[in-house]
């Protein structure tokens, strides 16, 4: 492998987190206790032993040491991986396998730049022979999660194409050229049957895992990046559908000269078959990289030969599991990883090419200036993020009809509910006290009938918002003002008939003056709610937490809005000003 094929590398990647110290602190326990364990049974076998022979203590083997020691976790760090290289080349599809455990996300993210600031990290990664660049690396590469996270109300077509409108810079393609670009994914992933079917989630039906999944590698791969990382990307597929994942993206990697690098799990060996080379992990280590059909050979050099009838692939990652934390696991594991580094220091093995700066691939001017007007800045204007992102939300809010349904149920319910237990109020006593409580009624009413409906498909909007904003998409702003220019507009438009018809069936002032107000105040009440639950929700770290705050909120202006204490403390009055029922 020359340098000139290698698209990305990395060398001596070492990546270590910190303990908890009760974590810590529980694990020197148990390995003290492993310890004495182990001393007890060495002294019962010296006991044995001596009644059986003569012979001194001295000739009893020492006992083996286990994995956990309090002594390697003195240092408060847990290391994920220890030293890892390898590389991918333009054109070729590279696998890393491991058991549970082994590192093969966190080397995935540590790749993607996706890692989090919590740990140490030592090595280098390089693409196309420099340095990742910060400011352009996240729309360089594209990152397949292993959930899928889309909108099951779009379409395939949809949904590749709002990312390529998005993506790819306005300056470059115009809007023809990105739709043929979209028809090119569609067509490279055969997606063509189901271009125009809903993607689909829990309540209604989509399309298939398989179809799925390829949709949202064609959202990666419109954007043209150079590079596609994937995690898992056959998790949860049947057997037919994993194949036809994984083929499709071979082929796609060749006819578009990408780097294509994935995590797997448990593959078939003929699906194993399909990848270019592979990289096995054990405990944050390498322990074997390079094309899988090689792997027979290597491991019957190491005596570990594959039991008739069993899947190699398995066999290869069991070898390198330890469940037990058993003395001879750790010794297989450790001669599996000593033999691969002795291997890789002969120079049988080449993991990885040594890249420097001075190194890298030879570029034209015209690419150079093509990637810093693609990548350096965001792709779309402020306003054409905007306008996108609100034609995404509109389609989204029409064509929800369970939710719709429910909606307007609910207003149904509600108008008959309270239009006759306060219908047609007189003004007696009794009846200026109802009017009373139906005017404190209807802002509590508001706000708690609009929070819920706005908080509830926040939890996939801003997982799928955070997929985006990672790869440099769009701007954080733009998505929630495009979020308010639907919410607000439609949840406003939503109450007016049933404001309308409550105000004449409860028989309040007929004047029109006076129904305007109200109906104006109240709808200002639906705005503000509206607005304080997408902020709520847009600042809360969770969603869970969101509907915690939301009710708390809500009950404190209601409490210091004026009509339930109309003289509030001192030290509470300002709670009486930014409340916005006070004027209610």
């Amino acid at each position: 492998m020359t340098s000139k094929d290698v698209s990305l590398s990395w060398h001596d990647l070492t990546f270590d987190i910190p303990i908890p110290r009760k974590t810590l602190k529980a694990q020197a326990q148990k390995a003290q206790v492993e310890q004495q364990r182990s001393a007890n049974a060495a002294s019962a076998d010296v006991e044995k032993s001596a009644k059986k022979s003569e012979s001194s203590a001295d000739g009893v083997p020492p006992a083996a040491t286990p994995t956990l020691t309090a002594t390697n976790l003195a240092d408060g760090h847990r290391r994920l991986l220890d030293s890892v290289s390898g590389s991918v080349r333009r054109g070729e599809m590279v696998a890393i396998l491991g058991a549970s455990g082994a590192g093969k996300t966190t080397l995935l993210n540590v790749l993607s730049a996706r890692l989090s600031k919590l740990g140490n990290l030592d090595g280098q990664v390089l693409f196309n022979g420099k340095s990742r660049d910060p400011a352009t690396w996240k729309r360089t590469v594209g990152f397949v999660e292993q959930d899928d996270l889309m909108f099951g109300t779009l379409t395939v077509h949809e949904q590749i194409s709002y990312s390529a409108r998005m993506r790819l810079p306005d300056s470059m393609y115009d809007r023809q050229t990105k739709m043929d670009r979209v028809e090119d994914i569609i067509r490279m992933l055969r997606l063509e049957k189901c271009r125009d079917s809903r993607i689909g989630d829990a309540r209604t039906r989509g399309i298939s895992g398989g179809e799925r999944k390829r949709t949202s590698i064609g959202v990666e791969l419109v954007s043209d990046v150079s590079l596609l990382l994937l995690d898992e990307p056959t998790s949860g597929l049947d057997a037919f559908a994993a194949h036809s994942v994984v083929e499709n993206l071979r082929n796609t990697t060749k006819e578009k000269n990408l780097s294509c690098l994935m995590t797997i799990h448990q593959p078939s060996w003929a699906l194993l078959c399909l990848y270019d080379r592979i990289q096995l992990l054990a405990q944050g280590r390498v322990y074997y990289e390079g094309p899988p059909r090689e792997t027979l050979a290597w491991f019957d050099s190491l005596g570990y030969q594959v039991p008739e009838g069993t899947n190699p692939a398995d066999h290869y990652i069991t070898l390198a599991e330890n469940p037990g934390n058993t003395a001879e696991g750790a010794k297989r594991i450790d001669h599996l990883i000593s033999a691969w580094h002795e291997r890789a220091r002969s120079g049988a093995s080449t993991p990885a090419v040594a890249l420097t700066d001075a190194s890298q691939t030879k570029r034209s001017s015209a690419d150079l200036a093509r990637d810093g007007e693609m990548y350096r800045h965001w792709p779309a204007s402020w306003l054409s993020e905007l306008a996108v992102l609100t034609e995404r939300n509109w389609l989204q809010l029409i064509r929800d009809v369970p939710t719709i349904i429910a909606v307007v149920g609910q207003t149904v319910i509600l108008l008959i509910i309270i239009g006759f237990a306060f219908f047609r109020l007189g003004y007696d006593q009794g009846d200026v006290l109802a009017r009373i409580g139906v005017l404190f009624f209807l802002p509590i009413n508001s706000t708690f009938s609009v929070f819920l409906p706005v908080l509830a498909p926040l939890a996939l909007q801003r997982a799928v918002m955070k997929r985006e904003r990672s790869a440099g998409t769009y701007r954080t702003s733009s998505f929630y003002m495009s979020k308010m220019l639907i919410e607000v507009p439609s949840n406003a438009v939503q109450r007016i008939p049933f404001f309308a018809v409550l105000y004449w069936m409860c028989g309040l002032n007929p004047s029109a003056a006076s129904f305007f107000i109200f109906l104006a105040l109240n709808l200002m009440q639906v705005i503000v709610a509206t607005c304080l639950g997408l902020f709520i929700g847009s600042v809360s770290p969770t969603i869970e937490l969101a509907n915690i705050i939301a009710p708390l909120i809500s009950v404190i202006f209601l409490l210091f809005g004026g009509n339930l204490l109309p003289s509030p403390p001192p030290w509470f009055v300002w709670l009486r000003w930014i409340s916005p029922i006070t004027e209610i």
